[in-house]
C-alpha cells in the first residue's frame, strides 16, 4: 500500500499540467474530421483511409513524436473484402428453383470455389460415413451448426465440421444454424480469416429455405435406412469468391523514456483507425441491406482521437517517464484485427519488453452512470487494484474486469502471451450503422475518459512492481 501512495502521489506531481491540456474539444474536433462524409467509413485502401492516415501522422509530427518505423508507417498486404457476386454464385434445387445469396443462403469464408452437382445426404457426420461405406457417390453433406454464439460468425466449429465432411467423402457442405442456437436465423458474413479454404464449396442456409429444399429433395423417400436419407434428386451449388487485396498501414510512433534502466521496457497505447465504409453484406454493418457511409465517429474515431490527444500529453511530459511508450493507430481491425495482428507478428522491439497493452476502442459515448469498462486488467499482477486506484478523482464509475479480454486489437497481444487491456465505454444503437455521427459523442465524457488513461499509461510507465503475463480465462 506504502508503495502504491508513493506512485499515486508521483502521478499527481508530474502529470496534472499534461494531464489538463487535454482538452475534449480538441478531442472532439478530430473525431468531426475523422468521421466526417469526405473520408466514407475509412475503408482500408480507400482515399478515405489514406486522409485519415496522413491526418494521424501530422498530429504526430505536430507533437514532436519520432516515428517507430520509418515515416511512421508499418505497411502490410492484407485481403480486407471476400466478395460473392450474385451473377457468379448460385443454388439451383429440384425443378430450377434457385436460392437467393445473402437472403436465403449465405458462403462460408473457408468455402473452396468450385461448382458441384450431387445429391444430398441429411443426418448427422456419422451418417456420411456410413454412406460412403455403402456408396462412392458424391454428394452434399447437410450438418447443423454446434457454435451456440456470435451466429453472424462462422467458427472454429463450423470449419471442424465442415472438414470432417470433406475427410468423409462429402464435395460440398450445407450447415444449418438450429434454432435452439439461433432464434433469429443469421447468415454467416463472408469476411476474410486466416485459415485456409477447404477445397469444396461449404455455405449456409437458413432453416425456411432448407425445409423447401428438404421437401423438394427428398419427397420421394421413405423409412429411416441411411441409404433412403440420400436425394432422389441432385443439388447443384457454384461458389465464386473474389479477394480483395489492399496495401493497409499501421501509424506508430515512440515516446522514449528516460530512466537507464527502464527506457528500453514499453507501454503500448492504440486505436484503430479504420471503420466499415459504405456497408453492405461481408462489412459487419448492422444494416446490411443499406449502402451508406458508416461513419464511426464512436467506432474508432473517438479512440484514435483520444490516442492522439494522450500521445501529445506524453510526449510534452517525456521527461518524467521511466518507459517508453509506443503509440500506434491500428489499420484494418474491423475485418479481423488485421492491423494489430501484422504488429505483434512483426514486432519492432523485443516481445519480452512489452509490459502491457492498452486499447481504446469505442470511448466517446460515457454514460450518465460515468462508466468506463475494461477487461484483461488482470493479465498483470496486481493490474484490477492499479486501474481502480487510479480513478480517484476522475470523475468515473469504473468497471474493471480482471478477464473479459475482449474482442478487439488487445487481443492479437493476449494470444502472443503480452498483458493487455481493452477500454470502451459501452454499446449503443447506433453501433455498426450509419448513424454512428459525432454529434452522439459525449464531449465531457471522452476528455475524463482520455485523461484517466494518460494516468495509466503514466503511471504505467513508472510502476515498480512485479510484471508478468497471467492467462484469463
Amino acid at each position: 500500500m506504502k508503495c502504491f501512495l508513493v506512485l499515486i502521489t508521483t502521478l499527481f506531481y508530474f502529470t496534472g499540467f499534461s494531464q489538463n491540456a487535454i482538452k475534449g474539444r480538441a478531442i472532439y474536433k478530430s473525431i468531426q474530421y475523422l468521421s466526417a462524409d469526405e473520408l466514407k467509413g475509412r475503408w482500408p485502401g480507400t482515399a478515405g483511409d489514406s486522409l485519415a492516415e496522413k491526418y494521424i501522422i501530422n498530429a504526430f509530427k505536430k507533437s514532436g513524436i519520432a516515428p517507430l518505423f520509418p515515416k511512421y508507417i508499418q505497411p502490410f498486404e492484407v485481403t480486407v473484402k471476400l466478395d460473392a457476386p450474385a451473377t457468379e454464385n448460385e443454388i439451383v434445387f429440384g425443378n430450377s428453383v434457385r436460392l437467393k445469396i445473402n437472403n436465403q443462403y449465405s458462403i462460408f469464408p473457408f468455402s473452396g470455389d468450385g461448382s458441384v452437382t450431387a445429391k444430398v445426404v441429411s443426418g448427422t457426420t456419422n451418417d456420411i460415413v456410413l454412406h460412403s461405406q455403402k456408396n462412392s457417390q458424391p454428394v452434399w453433406m447437410v450438418l447443423w451448426r454446434q457454435k451456440p454464439f456470435a451466429p453472424a460468425s462462422d467458427s472454429l466449429s463450423d470449419y471442424a465440421l465442415s472438414n470432417r465432411a470433406l475427410l468423409c467423402g462429402a464435395v460440398g457442405v450445407i450447415l444449418i444454424s438450429p434454432d435452439t442456437l439461433d432464434k433469429k436465423d443469421v447468415l454467416v458474413r463472408l469476411r476474410p480469416r486466416n485459415d485456409k479454404p477447404l477445397p469444396i464449396p461449404v455455405i449456409q442456409v437458413t432453416r425456411t429455405a432448407w425445409k423447401h429444399i428438404e421437401h423438394e429433395l427428398f419427397d420421394q423417400l421413405q423409412g429411416a435406412d441411411i441409404d433412403r436419407r440420400v436425394s432422389d434428386r441432385t443439388l447443384t451449388g457454384t461458389v465464386r469468391i473474389r479477394h480483395q487485396t489492399i496495401v493497409a498501414r499501421n501509424i506508430a510512433g515512440i515516446i522514449k523514456g528516460n530512466d537507464p534502466q527502464f527506457q528500453n521496457e514499453y507501454i503500448v497505447l492504440g486505436a484503430h483507425y479504420d471503420h466499415l465504409g459504405f456497408g453492405g453484406y461481408g462489412t459487419g454493418s448492422l444494416q446490411p441491406d443499406t449502402t451508406a457511409i458508416h461513419n464511426g465517429a464512436d467506432d474508432n474515431a473517438s479512440g484514435t482521437a483520444a490516442l492522439l490527444a494522450i500521445a501529445k500529453a506524453l510526449q510534452r511530459n517525456r521527461a518524467q517517464l521511466k518507459r517508453s511508450v509506443i503509440v500506434i493507430a491500428f489499420a484494418a481491425e474491423e475485418e479481423g484485427l488485421l492491423g494489430s495482428r501484422y504488429f505483434t507478428d512483426h514486432l519492432p522491439v523485443p516481445q519480452a519488453a512489452i509490459r502491457v497493452m492498452l486499447n481504446m476502442d469505442m470511448v466517446g459515448r460515457l454514460n450518465t452512470e460515468n462508466q468506463l469498462y475494461m477487461g484483461g486488467a488482470g493479465t498483470f499482477p496486481g493490474g484490477v487494484a492499479f486501474m481502480k486506484g487510479l480513478g480517484e478523482g476522475a470523475g468515473l464509475n469504473l468497471v474493471v474486469h480482471a478477464g473479459g479480454v475482449g474482442g478487439s486489437d488487445h487481443v492479437s497481444f493476449y494470444r502472443k502471451g503480452i498483458s493487455c487491456m481493452g477500454l470502451h465505454t459501452g454499446g449503443h444503437l447506433q453501433y455498426h450503422t450509419p448513424s454512428d455521427d459525432a454529434s452522439w459523442i459525449n464531449v465531457r465524457g471522452i476528455e475524463k475518459v482520455a485523461r484517466y488513461i494518460y494516468r495509466a499509461v503514466a503511471g504505467l510507465s513508472v510502476r515498480e512492481d512485479n510484471w508478468g503475463f497471467i492467462r484469463q480465462d
